[in-house]
């Protein structure tokens, strides 16, 4: 798991704030398929990932921290408000190396907002806690367990978040477009 601060050029964070904002979010994400609810999500159109240069860089900084060269899968924003629910989930099964760049879009976020990412040890126990700041990028294998928290009553601001999933291992071995991985 890598944190990524000041990796992103500073007007490149302010116009991905603004984009968010405008985007068309439907209630459609789930953590996971076994639990009630979804969240407001905006797709990314495949297109963007293979020729935006925000995209072009989030993979790019993540094939430097993980070493080796990812696929895209997909991307999409996550828009949360006080009262949404996230559970904890695996982007991947156990198996798979896949990796996941998840992006904090705000250009301001306050301690006492919330809307942390925990991410859980095998036991389920929380090892790491990453607090959002603009422009901040983590890193991970998608097989790590982890949930989104969601602002407090404190904020009244969504939490926006870029989750970009992309493969890792041999191209044979994916899975289906669209599939639950």
């Amino acid at each position: 798991l890598f944190i990524c601060d000041n990796f992103i050029d500073p007007v490149m964070v302010q116009a991905i704030a603004g984009i968010v904002k405008t985007l068309r979010y439907q209630r459609k994400e789930k953590s996971r398929a076994d639990v009630p609810g979804a969240v407001n999500s905006a797709d990314i159109a495949d297109a963007l990932l293979a020729s935006d240069p925000f995209f072009l860089r989030l993979k790019s900084v993540a094939q430097e921290m993980i070493g080796e060269t990812l696929r895209d899968q997909r991307a999409y924003v996550n828009s949360s408000a006080y009262g949404d629910t996230y559970y904890a989930h695996r982007d991947c099964s156990v198996h798979r190396k896949h990796v996941t760049a998840l992006y904090y879009a705000n250009l301001d976020w306050q301690m006492d907002w919330g809307g942390e990412t925990i991410f859980y040890n095998d036991n389920e126990d929380a090892e790491v806690v990453v607090s959002p700041r603009p422009g901040r990028l983590v890193v991970a294998r998608g097989a790590i367990l982890h949930r989104g928290t969601v602002p407090t009553r404190a904020c009244y601001e969504e939490r926006y978040t870029i989750a970009y999933k992309m493969l890792s291992g041999d191209p044979k071995d994916d899975p289906p477009r669209g599939a639950i991985l």
